[in-house]
């Protein structure tokens, strides 16, 4: 046993419990958190400190105290009272020596010492079993989750402590020096934990790591089964449970193989995909390419013609070029003849043509005057427009400062008029201020309009109590109508049929009748109709057997409500049981009522003294009917009015297969028991009652009346509050007058008092007024000499205006004089230009003949220049298409020159007009077909590489799977066989049958599953185990087996099952502690836990059990260490012997 000595605790990590794994952010809190608390941690760490020192120093002393204990051995730290004493080998590594508590749930304090095989964890409800489960969950680091209670570790801190610790030691492995002890501590206020490893101060991250070394599994519950997870255990679906299997039974590489094939498996998938994908794309592009190939061949033969054409224009423009490049040359011939010809004739015509040139110098000499005699005439003309311009200026600035001489006079006769009524203004005010008005006193009529004012909001005060009564009798009034339109719909429903049944379900169950009324006002909210009970959806067909058939069923049966689907019999279950706190039977029922078929043909039923099936007789919708055959067996139960004989009542027994029937006023019930054998029968009868739900009862009367009378009162309480309002509209009327009359009178005083206010404001601001009306008057007077002198400045101005416009009047008569002259002096020039333009005419007709031939000469060499510039251009330009033609294949020249070799551009044109004669007849196609094409090739060449590649990587993946799984697949199957050979023994012991399979899903590894049948009767087959098909305690009965066909293989060093029995019958649950005892406690198996509040007398005990039996209570000693069981079994033995 570790030593109990104290020991120096450092400061301790805080580590959230929200993970498993903490994330870097609830680190980082963590550290801060730890960094702020230092000092608080520091007090509180001592003063546990002290405590535990003391606790243990006084543990320590009373374990070495010398008073009586029962002679118990002690090895290992744990005591021995059954001669099996267990060495410190029998423990498996990582198996639980000792779970020390403090303040823990309901513990104060407490040491559990469990031994290496089965430990049996006994007591009464409520005595703190299922806290050793908790304490060993939290106390390995894991989350409160897997225990399905609370979901934050500072709800297990015990009611009114602030913390919590708990202290784990377990087997150490071969190689370790000591057994590692985990201990933590947990903080109510924050949640928080803090760790010990070997004494040390830890982290939760160590904790995790050490407990996965040793293969502790908390969170698989084929290890670790609290009481609140049985139900989850039984859900788990077959794929987790193979997983959980394999976690809990298999060598660790056997799940690391298993998670490299779901690997290996998804890549191979994917990669599968991957190549199905490429061949499909492949396979779409070559089709693809193959329709496009007509279109490319057609493409290549348009552009060999379209070359062709290309070539013979190109050559066109060769021949053109050497065309025009010949007639360039005789054109040029052409130009010299003509110009020698030019100069020949010039110098045998030289004398004659003298006179001419002499004459057409004197005609160029006067056009230069008669040009600069236009200039001054035009500039002359300029200066005088601008002289003319600036008179019009002076004129408009006269005619401005006449305005504003006009507008100053106008001004002052405004002032004049103004001053006038200042003056009488100022007499009358002077006339006001000698007649004074009557004295005003505000207060007096303030006082008066107050007092009208209090009473108008006393008639309003009265007026709202008026008006909120008559509100309030509004609403009583509706009230009162819906009332009694509610009780007279429920008069009409009370006197129908169906309102019978109802008031008889009101009657029988209140509940049932409020879920009746909901569900038919929500039935749309269910996926399929969902039915209530059947004493209203059905009936009895034949009123004779109304008692046989009612005598078949319970109450239950006739107010459950029907529905077809699991989600709404859990919708409507949420609602009944959570939103409306009801508590009415839910039943589902997803079977054909079809499907339900007699044991036996009704006239076989007759000859037994039975006239025909139960559910013969009762009418009504067939999901309800079918609930009621496989809830009640009516369609194999049979009915008779009368009494059958004792031949027949031996009939019915030996054929065994109507289970009960109801004959005369008996009612027989069968109950057989196979596994007992064939002869294990008993019949019960008992007598048959009136029925209570389906018959045609009266209304009850006393029940009408009391409607009636309900009806009467709200109809009387409705007159006297019409009686009410009509007084009360009569008093509202009064109010009303009353209130109208008040109001006049206030308007009245109010209209006085602002006259008189408004002449005492008036006569009071007068002597202000008058100073002012007098100030005004001065102003004015002032502005009437300013405006005066404004007057007299404008008419200077205008004079000064007069003097320089008549100025510039003159200068504009002296411009008009020189433009005169000038233009005289341009008509002299002008004149003289036409007397030398008219003598070269004349001189020119004399010579007409030779200047006719020198101009026809001239004429000749300017349209040889002419034709000889353009043939030069024409050439240059076939030049440069030429060059542009093989510009960029220079050696396709020759070629070009051998197209154009001895023909002309027109024969050339003749050849291009047949080959696009030739295009007519090949389709155009787009060049983007070529494109596409060749694109397409290129990306086929991808393809079908990347397509190997994928193929060589997926027939890789399939080889590595293959190989794996040769090698994964018979362990798993050797695995399983033998899970399944334990498996199917435990059920032969007990009479039954179960069997484990593997399901194995070629296409994907991660749908393999584990399939566990199960057979509880002898005429039943094997039926996987569910949460449906099987009961309770059958469901309890197969989950233990199957735990205990996996202890032997067991990886983890210890389980812990939790009240696995509760729901089992003495029979099973005695078979199941028989096998559990024998498998449990075989050599070399792992620790084993099993808790339970109950165990049957008479039990199979093996010495390697050890049974850990918790009591709490008042009358518990304080020191639960002092306590000797042994000798307390001497104390009962001896009284049991002495009575």
């Amino acid at each position: 046993m570790p030593s109990l000595e104290p020991r120096r605790r450092s400061r301790a990590v805080y580590e959230e419990d929200d993970d498993a794994e903490p994330s870097p952010a609830t680190s980082d809190s963590s550290k801060r958190r730890k960094s702020d608390m230092n000092g608080h941690i520091s007090e509180e760490e001592e003063e546990e400190e002290e405590e535990e020192e003391e606790y243990e120093g006084r543990t320590k002393r009373e374990m070495t105290d010398d008073s009586p204990a029962p002679p118990n051995r002690r090895v290992n730290g744990h005591t021995s009272t059954n001669g099996y004493t267990p060495d410190a080998g029998d423990f498996h590594p990582g198996a639980i020596v000792r779970v020390r508590v403090t303040n823990f749930v309901t513990y104060k304090h407490a040491e559990f010492l469990p031994g290496p095989n089965l430990n049996m964890v006994i007591g009464p409800n409520g005595t703190g079993k299922s806290s050793l489960v908790c304490a060993i969950c939290l106390g390995l680091g894991y989350h409160p989750k897997h225990l399905g209670r609370a979901s934050h570790v500072g709800e297990f801190v015990k009611h009114g402590e602030e913390s919590a610790t708990i202290e784990v030691e377990l087997q150490k492995r071969p190689n370790d020096r000591a057994n590692p002890v985990i201990r933590v501590q947990i903080n109510r206020e924050d949640n928080g934990r803090k760790w010990w490893l070997n004494g040390k101060e830890s982290t939760h991250k160590a904790v995790q790591e050490l407990t996965r070394k040793l293969r502790i599994q908390i969170d698989n519950l084929c290890q670790f089964l609290p009481q609140d997870k049985v139900a989850e255990f039984a859900g788990l679906t077959p794929t987790r449970l193979l997983e959980e299997t394999l976690r809990a039974a298999a060598p660790e590489e056997i799940l690391e193989w298993q998670m490299e094939l779901k690997k290996l498996h998804k890549d191979h998938r994917e990669m599968k995909a991957q190549v199905e994908t490429c061949a499909d794309i492949l396979r779409n592009h070559e089709s693809r390419q193959q329709g496009l190939q007509a279109d490319v061949n057609r493409l290549h033969e348009r552009e060999a013609i379209q070359k062709k054409v290309e070539d013979l224009k190109s050559a066109r423009a060769v021949a053109e070029y050497n065309d025009k490049r010949l007639r360039y040359s005789e054109a040029k011939k052409r130009l010299r003849d003509a110009k020698k010809n030019f100069e020949d004739l010039q110098n045998a015509c030289g004398p004659a043509l003298e006179a001419v040139n002499q004459k057409q110098e004197y005609q160029a000499q006067i056009e230069p005057v008669v040009t600069e005699r236009k200039r001054i005439l035009r500039e002359t003309e300029v200066a005088g427009e601008q002289a003319l311009r600036t008179i019009e200026t002076f004129e408009e600035s006269i005619r401005n400062e006449e305005n504003k001489v006009k507008a100053e006079e106008d001004t002052l006769r405004s002032i004049k008029s103004r001053i006038q009524q200042r003056r009488k203004e100022l007499t009358t005010l002077e006339a006001r201020l000698r007649d004074k008005p009557p004295e005003f006193v505000p207060a007096e009529w303030n006082a008066k309009i107050r007092q009208k004012e209090s009473s108008l909001q006393g008639i309003e005060a009265e007026r709202r109590v008026l008006e909120d009564r008559f509100q309030e009798l509004k609403g009583v009034n509706n009230t009162m109508r819906a009332t009694l339109e509610t009780l007279g719909k429920e008069f009409e429903i009370l006197n129908s049929q169906q309102g019978k049944k109802l008031a008889q379900l009101k009657s029988v169950h209140t509940d049932a009748a409020k879920g009746w009324e909901w569900l038919q006002e929500n039935q749309d909210q269910f996926q399929k109709e969902v039915f209530g009970p059947p004493m209203l959806t059905c009936s009895i067909t034949d009123k004779k057997y109304s008692d046989q058939v009612q005598s078949l069923l319970n109450q239950d049966d006739f107010i459950c409500f029907i529905c077809q689907t699991p989600s709404d019999h859990k919708k409507l279950s949420n609602q009944f049981y959570g939103q409306m706190g009801i508590a009415v039977p839910i039943r589902t029922c997803g079977s054909d009522f079809a499907s339900f078929r007699p044991s036996i043909p009704k006239d076989q039923l007759r000859e037994l003294g039975l006239d025909s099936y139960a559910i013969d007789y009762v009418e009504g919708p067939e999901p309800v009917l079918a609930m009621l055959c496989a809830e009640r067996r009516l369609h194999i139960s049979g009915v008779a009015r009368n009494e059958i004989s004792n031949a027949q009542y031996e009939r019915i027994m030996a054929i065994e297969r109507i289970p009960q029937w109801a004959a005369g006023k008996q009612i027989y019930r069968v109950a057989r028991r196979r596994e007992y054998g064939p002869g294990a029968t008993s019949t019960s009868t008992r007598l048959i009652l009136p029925g209570r739900f389906w018959t045609d009862q009266p209304v009850d009367e006393s029940e009408r009346v009391d409607m009636e009378n309900r009806m009467e009162e709200v109809q009387q309480k409705l007159t006297t509050l019409r009686q009410e309002g009509v007084e009360m509209k009569e008093k509202r009327k009064g109010l009303t007058e009353r209130e109208d009359e008040v109001k006049r009178e206030i308007d009245e005083l109010k209209q006085q008092k602002n006259e008189l206010q408004k002449a005492a404001t008036q006569y009071a601001t007068l002597g202000d007024k008058i100073p002012i009306v007098k100030g005004q008057l001065e102003d004015a007077q002032r502005s009437i000499l300013e405006a005066r002198t404004l007057i007299s400045e404008a008419a200077a101005r205008s004079d000064e205006l007069v003097l320089k416009r008549a100025r510039s009047v003159l200068e504009h008569k002296a411009l008009l004089s020189s433009m005169r002259d000038t233009h005289q002096a341009l008509l002299d020039a002008q004149i003289r230009l036409l007397e030398a333009k008219s003598d070269v005419k004349a001189l020119e007709e004399r010579n007409l003949d030779i200047k006719k031939r020198l101009d026809a000469e001239q004429m000749e060499i300017r349209g040889a220049k002419a034709e000889s510039d353009r043939l030069k251009e024409d050439a240059q330009i076939a030049r440069e298409t030429v060059s542009e033609a093989v510009a960029e294949d220079p050696d396709r020249l020759p070629y070009l020159n051998e197209l154009a070799a001895g023909k002309t551009p027109e024969e050339l044109d003749h050849e291009i007009g047949a080959e696009k004669s030739k295009l007519e007849y090949v389709h155009a196609v787009d060049p983007a077909v070529l494109r596409q094409f060749q694109k397409r090739a290129q990306e086929i060449q991808n393809l079908t590489q990347q397509k190997e590649e994928l193929t060589a990587r997926f027939e890789s993946l399939s080889r590595k799977t293959d190989e794996l799984r040769q090698k994964w697949e018979p362990r798993v199957d050797a695995l399983i066989t033998k899970i399944n050979d334990a498996f199917a023994y435990n059920f032969e012991q007990i009479n039954c049958a179960g069997q484990v399979d593997i399901y194995k899903d070629e296409e994907d590894f991660e749908q393999w599953a584990i399939e566990i049948k199960v057979k509880f009767r002898q005429n039943e087959t094997l039926q996987q185990l569910n949460q449906h098909r099987q009961s309770g305690g059958e469901r309890a009965v197969s989950t233990i087996f199957y735990l205990m066909a996996l202890q032997s293989m067991a990886q983890a060093p210890f389980r812990v099952v939790d009240e696995i029995n509760q729901g089992m019958d003495p029979r099973n649950e005695r078979m199941v502690h028989e096998r559990m005892v024998e498998i449990a406690c075989r050599e070399h198996t792992s620790q084993y836990f099993l808790i339970t509040p109950k165990l049957l007398t008479g039990l199979r005990y093996d010495e390697r059990m050890r049974i850990l039996c918790i009591a709490s209570g008042e009358h518990m000693p304080p020191e639960g260490r002092k306590l000797d069981f042994g000798k307390l079994v001497k104390i009962q033995r001896a009284i049991t012997a002495a009575a």
